[in-house]
């Protein structure tokens, strides 16, 4: 027993245990601030302070609106007689020049009236050469008319004399009273021819008179001739259907042998010049004002950046002009910031080799400085 007792050892005769070391690493560690963190904290809340004060710079610099797109004229293309096509000139999506000719109606019709119009004309002139005729024939009969009346008016005074003459001779005895009669008789005749002569002097004159009116009415004539003319070559003009600007063809729909009316759509013609239509909101536009450069990205370019300047402000909203404007007088009113459109003319020079590519419709997006 004394044996077994020797060989183990007691508990006060164990060796003390070593102190842990690594727990109090752990506590020294957790009693020390984390200044990695803190400092990446820091620059991360610099980045932010410096991002929204860059934001802030940026919007008090800048109005933006992605509300826009492109704009442009598009001219219809419609006749202006009807008629039966025989020829088209353009295709689909063509560059054509303003007047260039894009369709044919058949002229067969129209060429003869402008051929019966001249002969109208021609027959009104021929009409107009007989009256002015008839003018000198009746100024000729006039003249003498009037010199046979100056001349029977000295014989009338001749014989007017001569019968004063004859009655006082009478009175005296020197005349016998059958020189008297006669006297009496030659001066009663020049008085009646001098009244005959008259006569035909006024129908001489209104021969004359009706004359110029029928020489009036062939001027008349003539004109309406000349005016009926007139309107068949512009009618026959019109037999060629002529681009009213220079730009592409669009939606074409006229083939050879359809027959058309005055006013039918048959294609449009989209203008080489386009702008920018930019709906900003009403709380953007009181730092917008005309001439402000404005910066304009179109998707359809690859984001080119293009340059053009503020032009005007529209005179009304968006929802003022729409078919059904809403009437804020009824029911429960809940404000809704409104949009007005803003015109943007582009610069040519940011166009070079763009004009082909920017048509009306395509969506862009309008920054515009208001540094000013």
């Amino acid at each position: 027993m004394n044996t077994l007792a020797a060989t183990v050892p007691t508990t006060l005769d164990r060796p003390a245990p070593a102190p842990d070391r690594t727990a109090a690493k752990v506590k020294a560690r957790r009693l020390r601030l984390p200044w990695a963190r803190i400092i990446a904290g820091a620059a991360v809340l610099a980045i932010a302070v410096s991002g929204i004060a860059g934001y802030l710079r940026y919007s008090a610099a800048f109005v933006t609106t992605d509300d826009s797109f492109l704009e442009g004229d598009v001219h219809p293309v419609s006749p202006r007689i009807n008629g039966t096509i025989i020829r088209v000139l353009i295709d689909d999506n063509a560059h054509v020049e303003a007047g260039q000719p894009l369709a044919e109606i058949d002229p067969a019709d129209l060429n003869l009236a402008v051929k019966a119009s001249e002969g109208d004309l021609a027959q009104a002139r021929a009409n107009e050469m007989a009256v002015t005729a008839q003018i000198a024939r009746a100024q000729a009969d006039v003249e003498t008319a009037a010199a046979r009346v100056k001349q029977n008016a000295a014989q009338l005074e001749l014989a007017k004399l001569d019968l004063h003459r004859t009655e006082t001779l009478t009175h005296t005895g020197a005349v016998s009273e059958q020189a008297l009669d006669q006297a009496r008789a030659t001066y009663d005749s020049a008085q009646a021819a001098q009244q005959s002569l008259v006569s035909a002097r006024e129908s001489a004159e209104a021969g004359l008179a009706g004359a110029q009116a029928q020489h009036a009415a062939a001027l008349a004539q003539i004109q309406k001739a000349e005016a009926a003319l007139a309107v068949a070559k512009l009618q026959s003009d019109y037999t060629i259907i002529r681009a009213p600007s220079g730009g592409h063809v669009a939606k074409k729909t006229v083939e050879v042998g359809q027959r058309v009316e005055p006013g039918q759509p048959l294609m449009a013609v989209v203008s080489d010049r386009v702008w920018v239509i930019a709906n900003f909101k009403e709380n953007q536009l009181a730092r917008l004002r005309p001439g402000e450069r404005a910066e304009v990205r179109v998707d359809a370019v690859d984001g080119r950046v293009l340059q053009g300047v503020v032009e005007s402000f529209s005179p009304g909203t968006g929802a003022e002009f729409s078919l059904l404007p809403a009437d804020n007088a009824t029911g429960n009113f809940t404000k809704v910031v409104q949009r007005v459109p803003v015109k943007i003319l582009l610069s040519d020079g940011s166009l070079d080799g763009l004009a082909a590519r920017l048509s009306p419709g395509l969506s862009a997006i309008v920054r515009v400085s208001v540094r000013r």
